[in-house]
């Protein structure tokens, strides 16, 4: 099995009819890499007397490490997961130019329940890629875009019992 550059799939046969197949790579999760980066921080805190600044810093750590730990099991495996569907849907999009019509069509079945599988995934990690992206490129025009952006979701929920109203009222 070799590792493609391209997507970062493995290419293999099928064991059943030897046919050429790519395996997708299941991408890193990304809180991997700031757990283990805490966890080191977390060992290097010296205990001298007095206690107390070491005790607040350790504490906070363990917080971070906390939050961390909720991101890694919900946002970080639903990015997994979407990066999965991902793989497997820009790899059969590469098989669906080859092939007899019978088997176009299967690969075209196949996409399209890949990216019914993808969509949930997308939907749930996409406003955490928003606000990375906005802070990546703009760190505090992404603060105030956030705030704005909550503000106007935070609006709509208590007055949606209103525009409700409104709306049935045409």
């Amino acid at each position: 099995m070799e590792a493609r550059s391209q997507d970062g799939g493995v290419d293999t046969n099928c064991p059943h009819c030897s046919a050429p197949l790519t395996v997708p790579r299941i991408p890193a999760n990304p809180y991997l890499r700031p757990i283990k980066d805490i966890v080191r921080q977390l060992k290097s805190v010296p205990f001298p007397f007095p206690y107390v600044p070491q005790v607040i810093q350790f504490t906070v750590l363990v917080g971070v490490l906390i939050l961390f730990a909720g991101l890694f099991i919900t946002i970080g495996v639903v990015s997994q997961i979407a990066g999965v569907f991902r793989g497997l849907i820009l790899d059969t999009q590469k098989h669906l130019r080859v092939g007899s019509a019978v088997e176009r069509s299967a690969q075209a079945v196949s996409i399209g329940i890949y990216s019914i599988l993808f969509v949930p995934f997308w939907l749930i990690q996409m406003p955490f890629s928003l606000i990375g992206s906005l802070w990546s490129s703009h760190r505090l025009g992404a603060l105030l875009t956030t705030a704005v952006l909550l503000s106007i979701i935070y609006a709509i929920t208590l007055y949606s019992p209103y525009l409700i109203r409104f709306l049935h009222s045409f």
